[in-house]
């Protein structure tokens, strides 16, 4: 399965790449990553859980880093897996300083990536809209990160109080993220005569998993 594409972010390539190498902002920033925790300088070992079409799962893994190339590119290999199956890839993410000279920067990224198990069984069509609903939630929460980051990287003028440190980007939960790929599934692939009553029921669902995962840990 191939992903790839670019996207433009309202932040310069230093705090895009800072963000990029930042476990706690990749852990903020990935669609269901549960934990994220650097293993050394080039490795990134965590806990992700993964929405695909009807499969859930939860997935450990990890993310090599190399070829670094400070400001511009890197290039990283994912290895995962869970009782749900496996999820490899790997690929080359790349910056670029935007055209229009507003001081964004350009992400692109190409990757290849590899499925097996329950989660492959769910078709190629599915899997091709969960990826890259996943890829738009995750470049989205990205940009959250950035602006919170140059919010709190602006000089105080001098003399002035110090201001208060923004709050943290918010980070939609379990709920929302699985709720977002339904959604976008239904919109690639159903007709939308049917869209309606999928959508109702599958939220319906998700609000019944939620309640009953409420209900099991208050006692």
């Amino acid at each position: 399965m191939k992903i790839q594409g670019e996207h433009t972010f309202d932040a310069p390539r230093e705090l895009v790449w800072q963000a990029l190498l930042d476990p706690a902002v990749l852990a903020r920033t990935l669609p269901g990553c549960e934990r994220l925790e650097k293993v050394n300088e080039d490795e990134l070992r965590g806990v992700l859980n993964i929405q695909v079409g009807p499969v859930r799962g939860q997935f450990q893994g990890t993310l090599r880093l190399s070829d670094l190339v400070p400001l511009e590119s890197y290039h990283m290999r994912l290895e995962g897996s869970g009782p749900a199956g496996f999820m490899n890839g790997e690929g080359d993410l790349r910056l670029a300083d935007a055209a229009d000279g507003s001081g964004g920067t350009v992400l692109r990224y190409d990757l290849d990536t590899q499925v097996g198990g329950r989660v492959a069984g769910v078709g190629q069509r599915v899997l091709d809209s969960s990826a890259r609903s996943v890829t738009k939630q995750g470049l989205e929460g990205l940009a959250r990160e950035l602006q919170a980051l140059k919010a709190a990287a602006v000089p105080a003028d001098v003399g002035a109080p110090a201001a208060a440190a923004p709050p943290p980007a918010p980070v939609p939960t379990q709920a929302e993220f699985a709720a977002r790929v339904a959604g976008d599934i239904a919109r690639d692939l159903v007709p939308p005569a049917r869209r309606p009553w999928l959508l109702g029921g599958t939220l319906l669902g998700l609000v019944v998993i939620v309640m009953l995962l409420a209900r099991a840990c208050g006692g």
